[in-house]
């Protein structure tokens, strides 16, 4: 279609100018223009999104962006490059540029305000104490780190992911967190409480990279579903799956419990992008394929 204009448009050139070549180049430019401005170079969905979120970043020409001063490197799949990009907790409203490192295409992206709640809680001084054991909990971070270092550059999956649990949700995403008075971690997934051994299932297809106890999470799970997307299970009382499993989604991996850092039988379920935990709402929406 875009081939039959630019024949038409120089056609008509020529005819109007009498061969002028300046007018059928004027003509060639404009049409270039025109060509440019249908291609997409670089999409991202959604365009509008908050802090905390994520983004999906697609291009049949770069193979890296830049956004908040970060480099991101995209992945080649189904013929173009794809990235899914964490959105900071930090990140100020306004309009961004995610742009091709060599600055030559770029496409805006708007970041709206959001308020977080504060949730507080209180727990016995000796459970307080284990978030004080930093070697433990750093030789477990690492650990966690290393099952998260590697993911399938093929996706496990293609629909939209699922609420890997039945219950109340007690703790939504993003709180600010404080214990004791204490202001402490964000928290960045979200809790479901149910009774003791309600099933825990895999909210999407892929693999099972860590399942083990965690000295603050507890039994935990770990699925890799590719393109650095993971999920994260944790305060079990059963673990159901081991490391190097493939799962579907709505497998049974574990049985909810209270182990770990835990005030009672609930699930801990966190996404993330690579250690980035981000907001599980749109992932549960639709699929990131068909994020608008």
């Amino acid at each position: 279609m875009l081939q039959s204009m630019v024949n038409f448009m120089l056609f008509a050139a020529i005819a109007l100018g009498s061969g002028t070549s300046s007018l059928a180049q004027n003509v060639v430019d404009e049409v270039g223009m025109q060509i440019h401005q249908q291609q997409v170079p670089i999409a991202v969905t959604p365009a509008e999104t908050y802090p905390g979120d994520v983004i999906f970043v697609r291009s049949k020409q770069a193979k890296e962006v830049t956004l908040f001063s970060s480099t991101y490197s995209l992945k080649p799949s189904q013929g173009e490059y794809v990235r899914f990009i964490p959105i900071p907790f930090n990140a100020k409203p306004g309009t961004y540029q995610v742009e091709s490192s060599d600055k030559r295409l770029s496409t805006p992206l708007t970041i709206k305000a959001k308020t977080f709640a504060v949730d507080s809680i209180t727990v016995s001084n000796q459970m307080n104490s284990m978030r004080q054991d930093t070697a433990r909990i750093n030789a477990d971070q690492k650990k966690i780190d290393a099952a998260r270092s590697q993911s399938s550059p093929v996706p496990y999956f293609s629909e939209p992911f699922i609420q890997p649990t039945t219950g109340r949700l007690t703790t939504p995403f993003g709180y600010q967190r404080v214990v004791n008075g204490v202001p402490a971690n964000r928290h960045s997934a979200i809790d479901i409480a149910n009774k003791t051994g309600t099933p825990i299932m895999a909210s999407n297809d892929g693999k099972i990279v860590l399942s083990e106890p965690i000295y603050l999470t507890g039994n935990t799970i770990i699925i890799d579903h590719g393109l650095n997307v993971f999920s994260i299970y944790a305060h079990m009382s059963e673990l159901k799956a081991e490391v190097g499993q493939e799962v579907k989604q709505g497998q049974v991996i574990g049985l909810m419990g209270s182990t770990g850092f835990s005030t009672g039988p609930h699930l801990h379920y966190g996404m993330l992008i690579g250690n980035t935990y981000v907001n599980p709402q749109p992932f549960f929406d639709a699929s990131p394929f068909l994020w608008k």
